[in-house]
C-alpha cells in the first residue's frame, strides 16, 4: 500500500494538539503564564511595554502655608521593546522508511516518534536558552535562538531589538548597568532586579533565599505579590530540598508531550523547580556554584505575534522523497517591573 500524505495527516491529526500546546505547558514558567492569561497575541514589529522610569512630577513641603507648588513636569515614561523572534521547524519523514513500516500500527508509531521526538528537542532547547543563554542543541543550535531573551544576565550574545543582554543581572542594584529590553539600567530608577549572593548554603541559604523574596513581594505592587516562579539548579533544589523537608508539599506535574513528570515544591505563594536545563557550566563568578531565579508571573508575559501552528504533512517535489510537516512561531518573553524579579547565586554546594 502506498503511503500518502492524505493517510498520514489522518493519523497525524490527533497528535498535532498536543504537540503544539506543550510549547506551553512542558516549562514551569510558561504554564503559569498561561494560567494567568499573560500569554497574549499581538502584531507590530515590537513588542513594547509602557513603564515609569522616575517620578514624573515634585511635590512641594508646606510649613508656612504660601509656598508655590512646584510644576515641573518630567517625561518618565518610558518604553521596553523587545523583537519577536520567528522559528520554524520542518519535520521530514522519509517515504522509503514510511513504506516499509507501512502496518496501520506501524505507520502510527512514526507519525508518533518523528514528530513527538522532534519538538520535545525543540522545547528543551528553549527551555535550556532561556535559563542559560545556551541550548541543550537537540533540535535547535544556540545561534538560532539568539534572538529569544534569555534570563541570564551575563548572556551578552543576543541578535535584535531589546535581546542583547540577558534579564536579570548577578550584581547588586547600584552596579547593574546593562541595557535591557532596549532601556539602559543605568537611566531608569525602577529598571533593575533584586540579587544577593550565598556564601554558604548551611549557614545562610534560606536566610538569602527568604530576604530576596521579600524584597521581590515588596515591589511587586499589591499584598503578597512575591515571586511565584522560583526555578533552581538542581544541586541547590536538592539543598533546598533536604533543609524544607518535612516542611513542604510536593506536587507532580505532567503533559502529555515530556519525557518524564516535573516536580516541583509549594512554599508561600511559589512553586520551587529544580531544572536540569540550568546548566551551571554556562555560568562564571558567584553564579557557578548555584543559581536560583525568582519571577513574579504577574510583571512577565509571553508575547506570540503568531501563535505555535503545525502543518499537516506535504510531499515535497523535486529535492527529496519526503514528507514534511512545519512547526513554526514568533514570540518573545519581556518582563515588567523589574525590581519584582531576582536572582540568587550560589547553593549548590
Amino acid at each position: 500500500m502506498a503511503i500518502t500524505a492524505e493517510i498520514t495527516n489522518s493519523t497525524f491529526a490527533n497528535l498535532k494538539g498536543p504537540l503544539v500546546d506543550g510549547f506551553v505547558r512542558v516549562n514551569p514558567l510558561f504554564r503559569e503564564l498561561e494560567k494567568k492569561a499573560k500569554v497574549v497575541l499581538e502584531g507590530g514589529h515590537l513588542i513594547e511595554r509602557s513603564f515609569a522610569g522616575g517620578a514624573p512630577a515634585r511635590g512641594v513641603g508646606v510649613f508656612r502655608g504660601d509656598e508655590r507648588l512646584n510644576m515641573t513636569r518630567r517625561q518618565q515614561i518610558r518604553r521596553y521593546q523587545v523583537e519577536p523572534h520567528r522559528l520554524v521547524v520542518a519535520i521530514n519523514i522519509p517515504k522509503k522508511e514510511l513504506q516499509y513500516n507501512s502496518g496501520s500500527y506501524a505507520v502510527i508509531n512514526l507519525m508518533e516518534t518523528y514528530p513527538k521526538t522532534t519538538m520535545e528537542g525543540a522545547y528543551q532547547d528553549i527551555n535550556s536558552y532561556m535559563l542559560t543563554g545556551v541550548s541543550a542543541g537537540i533540535t535547535f543550535q544556540s545561534a538560532e535562538l539568539y534572538g529569544l531573551t534569555s534570563l541570564n544576565g551575563q548572556f551578552a550574545a543576543g541578535r535584535g531589538t531589546g535581546v542583547t543582554n540577558g534579564l536579570l543581572d548577578f550584581a547588586a542594584t547600584t552596579a547593574q548597568t546593562d541595557t535591557v529590553q532596549n532601556v539602559a539600567k543605568a537611566t531608569a530608577i525602577w529598571h533593575y532586579n533584586q540579587y544577593r549572593d550565598i556564601g554558604s548554603w548551611t549557614t545562610e541559604g534560606m536566610r538569602i533565599l527568604r530576604r530576596v523574596y521579600r524584597e521581590c513581594a515588596y515591589y511587586s505592587g499589591k499584598p503578597g505579590g512575591g515571586p511565584d516562579i522560583v526555578i533552581m539548579d538542581d544541586a541547590t533544589f536538592a539543598n533546598y530540598d533536604e533543609a524544607r523537608l518535612g516542611l513542604v508539599r510536593l506536587k507532580m506535574i505532567t503533559d502529555k508531550i515530556e519525557s518524564a513528570p516535573s516536580i516541583g515544591m509549594e512554599f508561600g505563594g511559589a512553586m520551587i523547580y529544580g531544572d536540569p536545563g540550568l546548566d551551571l557550566a554556562q555560568f562564571t563568578g558567584d553564579a557557578a556554584d548555584g543559581v536560583t531565579y525568582m519571577v513574579n508571573s504577574d510583571n512577565a508575559e509571553l508575547a506570540f505575534n503568531q501563535a505555535p501552528t503545525m502543518s499537516d504533512f506535504k510531499e515535497r517535489v523535486g529535492d527529496q522523497d519526503v514528507l514534511t510537516a512545519t512547526w513554526e512561531c514568533q514570540l518573545n518573553f519581556l518582563l515588567k517591573k523589574f525590581p519584582s524579579h531576582g536572582c540568587v547565586s550560589g547553593g549548590s554546594a
